[in-house]
């Protein structure tokens, strides 16, 4: 299997407002939106898809991305 590099998520937290069109204002929002769901399209990675989150691990998860 070929190596592959993630992206970093280093100040991720600074570099508002997200998604290729900036149409996100907050972490809070896209944390929002894949949890919804992303819509199909051609281009969609399979291995995205919805989740479920409490409020509390939400918050934990925006928190972690501040670090």
């Amino acid at each position: 299997m070929p190596y592959s590099k993630c992206p970093s998520l280093r100040n991720v937290a600074v570099t508002a407002p997200y998604m290729h069109d900036g149409s996100l204002k907050d972490l809070r929002a896209v944390v929002q939106h894949y949890q919804n769901g992303v819509k199909n399209h051609p281009n969609k990675s399979p291995l995205l898809r919805t989740f479920q989150l409490t409020d509390g691990e939400r918050t934990d998860l925006i928190e972690f991305l501040k670090v």
